[in-house]
């Protein structure tokens, strides 16, 4: 995510210049930074070196310098470049269901504890004003119906997104987390670039840990609250302690170095910047600030090749402590891509600069590789265990970078591409103006010496089809397969069995066409597909559904299809992170995620006064026959023919979440949670 940083100013800013906009399409431009080429990399070419007293000044120095040589300003406003939540690894909701492998608790919005459901709701606009957001307790009967009224909720600082928040203590704690709101008390910034021009700078963003004590029959009651500077990349509980993997540009801006500046210049102007200046800090309860790490914590990559000021911190904080008690660690250089395993985290970094005029037509340098750290969790400790090399890079899909990696069984797997340009975005029109790119996936293993994450095999990825070679647009991970997509829906989904680390292969395809959007492992060899079926590019005519037998990874064959609605019809699985519910029982799998589901057209003449409804769309799949029903629908509200209100804000489909315990859904939409019971 080079270049993430570079298009997320773009879009804060309130003016736009051609002036600016040339120096954003130069800052593009870079080195090819280490010139490695297609040697074998030795074990401590990718690995971390634990930072010295001024290190991390050093590296910034360094950094600047090399910004200021290729011509543009040395300090000038940066951002991280992981902008967007991770992947996360095998994960399940508080009472569904893990999709493979270990589970492991996820952050979510909705969540269940003894005879209790708890909604974090996100702010809304209404007709008198806004709607703050709050963190909501319902007690449930004994049938799963929820009380008329919640037992209590804690409202949150309005100047705040929630983003999710976990159960813990037993059932006694809940911590919420929140994103400060890009527009909340943000003061623009003059661009370096044209002085007509402010931007809201993404450094003075922070990150809210709200920890509230929870009960029975209890509205929900704070007793402590931490606030770090960043942005949270991923996050992950286990038992008592929480971690956090967050990213952070120091605010840089009174250090002026221009583009050109000589050496000599740069270090009188730099000649003031200490560690202080540059690590993020926390508040608790409102006091001091204090250091998030400190210098002896961090970790620092020379070969590092990303132009971004940037420190990726990791943090384990106990929540059943009086104080939070934290430990932390930190990266020190720019981070594409994070994956988040069982106990382990991934941070992917470039060795080279990607450079172009936008995303979508970024050019790498030939013979790129990707460095990757592994840290693992260890109780209340963070631990650098491990780096490793792959060829290629990780792509220019923005949204997919997190999914390129995936643990299982203590391997990682990586997925990259190997051209200097290829597909992105959208199909028809890049499919039309780029090549395919080759793809490479490689096998990891923490080898457990030297701090190598050594490759283990590497699998060549070109998919040829009778129209010509097809570019991977995206990876769905399933223990030990994995089934790439392409961009043309009419193509098939390839089956790569990854059963043998030392050995995996691409062992069959699948004619998923217009299913494939998003892929589901189920019980018994079962893969639940959802897609659309529509021209390439077009708009979805409903959302459709199919279960298909991929025991036989060379034979896959369709079992049952189903439609949902008609033409527009969307869901949260078509989000960078997909929001699904599963619960498996007696041989039977049941599903429920947001959809807004438009009602297929009935005929010539006047549209019906009702044009749909959004809520839980919820599934039903018999792991035995693979037979596919839907159950009835969740509905949070209707959608009236004409404008609906509040269908864009108060009842805003990514911020929807479903839940599903025993025989009972519940929706969380639009500031309240609504349940439906059986069939």
């Amino acid at each position: 995510m080079k270049n993430r940083g570079l298009m997320n100013t773009l879009a804060g800013m309130s003016h736009a210049s051609p002036a600016w906009l040339a120096v954003a399409t130069a800052a593009f431009v870079a080195g090819c930074g280490g010139g490695e080429g297609g040697n074998p990399q030795t074990p401590n070419e990718a690995r971390l070196q634990v930072a010295r007293s001024g290190d991390l000044v050093a590296y910034f120095k360094a950094k600047i310098a090399q910004r200021v040589a290729l011509g543009y300003p040395g300090t000038a406003i940066t951002v991280p470049t992981v902008g967007g939540l991770s992947s996360a690894g095998s994960v399940v909701t508080h009472t569904g269901a893990p999709l493979a492998g270990t589970a492991v608790e996820e952050d979510g919005l909705i969540k269940a504890e003894g005879n209790m459901v708890y909604g974090l709701h996100r702010a809304y606009a209404t007709d008198t004003g806004r709607e703050p957001p709050r963190l909501a307790a319902l007690a449930r009967a004994a049938d799963g119906s929820l009380t008329l009224t919640s037992v209590g909720s804690a409202v949150l600082d309005a100047k705040f997104i929630p983003q999710g928040f976990y159960v813990a203590g037993g059932g006694t704690r809940a911590a919420v987390l929140s994103q400060q709101d890009p527009y909340a008390d943000r003061q623009p910034v003059v661009a370096a670039a044209d002085a007509s021009i402010t931007v809201l700078p993404e450094y003075s963003r922070t990150l809210s840990l709200d920890l509230f004590a929870i009960h029975k029959d209890m509205a929900p009651a704070q007793i402590k609250q931490m606030r770090i500077d960043g942005l949270l990349v991923g996050s992950r509980l286990i038992g008592n302690t929480l971690y956090l993997v967050t990213t952070w540009s120091p605010d840089l801006t009174r250090f002026t170095v221009p583009a050109g500046a000589t050496a000599s210049a740069v270090d009188a102007a730099l000649k003031d910047l200490n560690t202080a200046a540059l690590v993020p800090t926390l508040r608790v309860d409102g006091g001091q600030p204090q250091p998030l790490v400190n210098e002896a914590d961090c970790l620092v990559q020379a070969g590092n090749a990303s132009l971004s000021l940037q420190l990726t911190s990791i943090t384990a904080i106990d929540l059943t402590s009086s104080s939070l008690a934290r430990t932390s660690r930190c990266f020190a250089g720019g981070s594409e891509a994070v994956h988040l395993g069982a106990r382990s985290v991934y941070v992917a970094s470039s060795r080279q600069y990607r450079y172009g005029g936008d995303v979508a037509n970024a050019v790498f340098p030939a013979d790129s590789r990707t460095d990757i750290h592994k840290f693992t969790f260890r109780g209340a400790q963070v631990d650098y265990d491990a780096s490793g090399s792959v060829d290629g890079h990780l792509g220019w899909d923005l949204r997919r970078l997190p999914s390129r990696l995936n643990e299982y069984q203590n391997d990682l797997r990586v997925l990259t591409f190997t051209g200097k340009t290829g597909q992105s975005g959208m199909p028809p029109v890049t499919i039309q103006a780029q090549q395919a790119s080759p793809a490479l996936l490689t096998v990891l293993r923490d080898s457990g010496r030297d701090s190598y994450l050594g490759p283990q095999a590497k699998l060549p990825i070109r998919l040829r089809t009778a129209r010509g070679d097809q570019q991977i647009d995206n990876l769905f991970f399933a223990g030990p397969r994995a089934y790439a997509t392409p961009f043309a829906t009419t193509e098939p989904v390839w089956v790569l069995d990854l059963a043998n680390p030392a050995n995996p292969a691409v062992a069959g395809e699948l004619a998923a066409g217009g299913h494939a959007d998003h892929l589901v492992p189920l019980p018994n060899g079962l893969l639940l597909g959802v897609g659309k079926d529509s021209a390439l590019g077009g708009v979805a005519d409903g959302i459709q559904l199919a279960v298909f037998d991929v025991r036989n990874a060379a034979q896959g064959k369709r079992l049952a299809t189903q439609a949902a609605g008609g033409r527009g019809s969307i869901t949260t699985l078509d989000s960078t992170r997909p929001v699904l519910n599963l619960q498996a029982m007696d041989g039977k799998v049941r599903l429920a995620f947001p959809a807004r589901v438009y009602q297929a057209p009935t005929g010539v003449g006047t549209s019906p006064p009702v044009r749909g409804y959004q809520g839980a769309l919820r599934l039903e799949v018999n792991t035995t026959t693979g037979a596919l029903a839907q159950r009835s629908m969740v509905v949070s509200t209707a959608i009236l023919n004409g404008d609906t209100p509040g269908l864009y804000s108060r009842f805003d489909i990514a911020n929807e979440r479903s839940l599903q315990v025993d025989n009972v859904a519940y929706q969380l939409s639009g500031g309240q949670v609504f349940t439906r019971a059986g069939d």
